[in-house]
């Protein structure tokens, strides 16, 4: 398992516009992350968790505890708020 690897997944999401409209389309947390696991499997989920912690604070913002709560609820977080990341809820 790979921290790098989830980094490296994040970036291929912002690139891929099928991926980012698959991922949109899917109605519920765990298949999402069912999508994640087939599509680049090499990191778990608390991996994954870092790597969009990490991106949220390269965007020069901080995780609220409504964050953490989405994160973990699979609710409407992504890895930086704005309309542009909004493909992505775990």
């Amino acid at each position: 398992m790979s921290l790098q690897a989830a980094r490296n997944f994040l970036r291929r999401i912002e690139a891929d516009q099928a991926l980012k409209d698959r991922l949109g389309a899917t109605p519920d947390p765990e298949s999402r992350w069912r999508i994640v696991q087939t599509t680049a499997g090499d990191f778990t989920l608390e991996e994954f968790r870092q790597a969009m912690e990490e991106m949220q604070a390269a965007c020069g913002q901080d995780l609220t505890p409504e964050d953490l709560q989405e994160i973990t609820g699979g609710a409407g977080w992504c890895a930086c708020k704005g309309p542009q990341y909004n493909y992505l809820r775990l």
